[in-house]
């Protein structure tokens, strides 16, 4: 059966290196996040137990704990996102590179967000009616935390942002536009066709 398709030899689509390094940085996002959601619930579990050791209220931390599960299981979640598409935007689809840009715009976005409430100046009146002894919880909080915390912490967060940001810019890049802008002859042609095979047909198409 004569496909239209040139079988006459191994044709592979080999990612050009913009699309390789952007899958590389995409993937060294994602890890970094996961690094620093991993620092960050140790850090709220030392902290929590230092709380203990000096007697806080245990209703002190409830809605803050939860709060920042919900966002730590959220970034998880973009964070797996972005390895998987690191590497399916190697295959050549333009609509991973869609997902990639709208997944990554929505995580710049958010890491922003995130970076501004914690440099807003806290409540004056609320440190006022807090009664927790913070010399003495800092202090057993220094004795218990890890030494790996705050440098996997502040590490991962310094890279995680810009190197999403130049995986997205790479993206856009007409050496990734002219990799993703190719037309494959039918949608059911494979990365790699090998001499004499033919291409499977959809269902009810003769």
């Amino acid at each position: 059966m004569n496909t239209g398709i040139d079988t006459t030899g191994t044709t592979r689509r080999r990612p050009p290196p913009i699309v390789l390094a952007s899958s590389l940085l995409l993937a060294l996002s994602g890890l970094a996040r996961l690094a620093q959601v991993a620092a960050e619930a140790v850090s709220q579990n030392v902290y929590l137990r230092a709380h203990e050791r000096v007697g806080t209220s245990g209703a002190f931390a409830a809605v803050p704990m939860v709060f920042l599960m919900v966002v730590g299981l959220v970034v998880v979640l973009f964070a797996l996102s972005l390895l998987a598409l690191a590497l399916a935007n190697l295959g050549g689809w333009n609509w991973t590179r869609i997902v990639t840009w709208a997944l990554g715009g929505v995580t710049l976005a958010f890491s922003g967000f995130w970076l501004a409430l914690n440099l807003l100046p806290s409540d004056g009146a609320g440190r006022a009616l807090d009664t927790t002894d913070w010399e003495s919880v800092h202090a057993i909080a220094g004795r218990l935390m890890p030494g790996w915390v705050e440098p996997v912490d502040a590490v991962s967060g310094f890279v995680a942002s810009p190197a999403l940001l130049v995986a997205l810019v790479l993206l856009a890049l007409p050496a990734a536009n002219a990799f993703y802008r190719r037309r494959r002859s039918s949608p059911y042609e494979p990365l790699i066709r090998y001499p004499g095979t033919t291409l499977p047909q959809p269902t009810g198409h003769p």
